[in-house]
């Protein structure tokens, strides 16, 4: 996951006359009962017309798994769901019932531009892990765990601000720097026991641990080690300090396009590859690269 300037695509978003659309369809919505809304808003998804500015904003890749779209369907996904909300009474238990939240869902955030993620369908839809060893179904979908403990679900058009919500939130640095990745892994980035909750539950409901994403992660942290190798025996073999000087120049503009070039896909397991191999013995020299990611 990595942080997702949602604002970048303001002018887009005028431009689409976005607010008289939004308004447009709460007014239509007025009076119907709970079905009818569901229905309406199913059949009226005037969202996807934001997909090309989504796509373009994380160079088509899921804003939740990093993933790029290759021969696969991206959605538009309501971060609170549009229809209904509920969460898993224990999300690591397979057998597990759920909490039904609202019934009627964030109808009223159906068309609020920035209440959308860019999904991949793995990780917006229930699906079972087919090519990994796991039985247990998972994905967004419409859940949206609440912290209860701190928070209230928010009543029919209330502010969501009374809510805690528990899923990390691309759009949300903080959210981001939570989750980071072993081999490819993905692993909670905190000592933060409340904090490692969230990211528990985020890798759960996302389906981050799904085995294809896995072996993809570790490609890029092989790929991304390989490299980290090579250019410590090019620093390791000059034989001046001013030729070890430029060849650390020089790798460091290499090594940072496995982390820096938006258009490749999960640079976040590239980085957290890089902040590993910066604690390792002979590796000095990519601290300061690190620093400055």
């Amino acid at each position: 996951m990595r942080y997702i300037d949602i604002h970048k695509i303001e002018d887009k978003v005028a431009n689409l006359g976005w607010d008289a659309i939004k308004q447009a369809h709460l007014n239509a919505m007025q009076g119907l009962t709970v079905e009818e809304r569901k229905k309406y808003i199913t059949d009226h998804p005037d969202w996807n017309q934001l997909q090309p500015a989504m796509l373009g904003l994380s160079h088509n890749k899921c804003w939740y798994s990093e993933a790029p779209i290759g021969n696969g369907d991206m959605e538009v996904d309501h971060f609170r769901p549009k229809n209904k909300s509920k969460q898993k009474i224990d999300y690591t238990d397979s057998n597990s019932k759920s909490i039904i939240h609202k019934t009627n869902g964030y109808w009223w955030l159906a068309y609020d531009w920035d209440n959308y993620r860019l999904a991949g369908a793995l990780a917006n839809k229930l699906r079972r892990d087919r090519l990994g060893d796991c039985d247990e179904v998972k994905g967004k979908g419409d859940y949206f765990p609440l912290d209860i403990a701190v928070g209230r679900v928010a009543n029919d058009e209330e502010n969501i601000t009374c809510e805690e919500a528990i899923l990390l939130d691309p759009i949300n640095p903080v959210d981001v720097c939570l989750l980071t990745f072993d081999k490819g892994i993905p692993i909670p980035a905190t000592n933060d026991n409340i904090e490692i909750e969230r990211v528990k539950q985020s890798i759960f409901y996302y389906h981050l641990d799904l085995d294809q994403l896995n072996r993809d992660r570790k490609i890029v942290w092989d790929d991304c080690v390989e490299q980290l190798k090579d250019a410590k025996e090019s620093i390791d073999n000059s034989i001046t300090p001013a030729d070890k000087k430029a060849m650390v120049k020089k790798c460091f503009r290499e090594i940072r396009k496995l982390v820096d070039s938006e258009r490749r896909p999960f640079t976040s397991t590239a980085k957290a590859c890089l902040m590993v191999y910066s604690e390792l013995n002979g590796f000095p020299w990519l601290k300061g690269l690190v620093r400055t990611l």
